[in-house]
């Protein structure tokens, strides 16, 4: 299916929207050569012969991406948290973006109405939104990067499907030469013992295969939990007494509670007696760096070196 006829058969009301939801799924896999497809999050070739002019994304990360690829005057809609760069909140000032709901629940008929040839998601919204999109005709690409080297590869696919492939690939070697950097500064240095704080209430870490053990890695530091959980989960506070952090980093929240985890790591008796809680090493980092699998993924890793070895940086 070409562009044009797509953008034809996309003018339609919301409710011819509902109805299209119930047909069979329009494909959005490369038929016959896949030479010039992108390979998604979810392992399929999207092949567009002419380069996107009318983009949806469905991530704070994605829009940070495409915004950094030279794309923000073909980007037609984002969610409400996508707030960086400070462009993107001028342009839904003026009415040149549209805002299609949240991160989790987009508005899929406001989506459809923006009449896009590109819709650029996150694995949150593979099982259901991701169908729904192409059932309505939406050629949709999905990244969902799980480490620094993934974040690089996402990017130049992403380029890739956007015809910015020269673009995309000076931004990764960029970014994959400030990590380089930055680990080089600290390698050789003494590894302090690094908690970091995703929630206080439940108390919940980051474990071994996570972006955040990865970048604590690369920052010089080891992750206290690394070889003890994987991914995000629960721990008790005595548990992080008994491994005596030398350093601990909070993550930045959200609403009237954002300063809760840093207040419960500064006050909570139990971490008393740490190194951390002793020599005043708490930090709070800034949630949206450390979170979003984008280019400024290099920004919170210097971020993290800074907290983790102030005598290098």
């Amino acid at each position: 299916m070409n562009l044009r006829f797509r953008f034809l058969a996309l003018n339609l009301l919301p409710t011819l929207f509902l109805i299209a939801l119930s047909n069979a799924s329009i494909p959005t896999v490369a038929q016959g050569s896949s030479s010039g497809a992108a390979i998604d999050d979810l392992g399929r070739a999207v092949y567009l012969e002419e380069a996107p002019q009318r983009i949806v994304s469905l991530s704070p990360a994605n829009t940070e991406m495409l915004f950094a690829l030279g794309l923000e005057d073909r980007v037609v809609g984002v969610t409400e948290y996508c707030n960086y760069p400070s462009k993107v909140q001028f342009l839904k000032d003026a009415g040149n973006i549209t805002v299609v709901g949240g991160f989790k629940n987009p508005d899929m008929e406001k989506v459809a109405s923006l009449q896009p040839d590109l819709v650029v998601a996150s694995m949150i919204h593979a099982n259901d939104i991701v169908p729904a999109l192409e059932r309505a005709g939406l050629t949709v690409f999905v990244i969902r990067p799980n480490n620094l080297t993934e974040i690089l590869m996402a990017i130049k696919r992403l380029g890739k499907i956007n015809h910015r492939v020269h673009e995309a690939s000076e931004l990764a070697e960029s970014m994959e030469s400030s990590i380089q950097e930055i680990a080089g500064r600290v390698a050789g240095s003494k590894r302090p013992r690094v908690f970091y704080i995703v929630w206080h209430d439940p108390l919940k870490t980051a474990g071994a295969g996570t972006f955040e053990d990865e970048i604590i890695e690369t920052a010089g530091g080891e992750n206290i939990f690394q070889n003890n959980i994987s991914d995000y989960a629960l721990v008790d506070a005595e548990a992080v007494a008994a491994r005596n952090p030398e350093v601990i980093i909070v993550c930045t929240g959200m609403g009237s509670s954002a300063d809760g985890p840093l207040l419960w790591a500064r006050d909570d008796p139990v971490l008393a007696d740490t190194s951390a809680r002793k020599s005043g090493r708490i930090y709070q980092a800034d949630g949206d760096l450390i979170t979003r699998a984008g280019p400024r993924i290099v920004d919170a890793l210097e971020m993290f070196a800074r907290f983790i070895h102030p005598e290098i940086f």
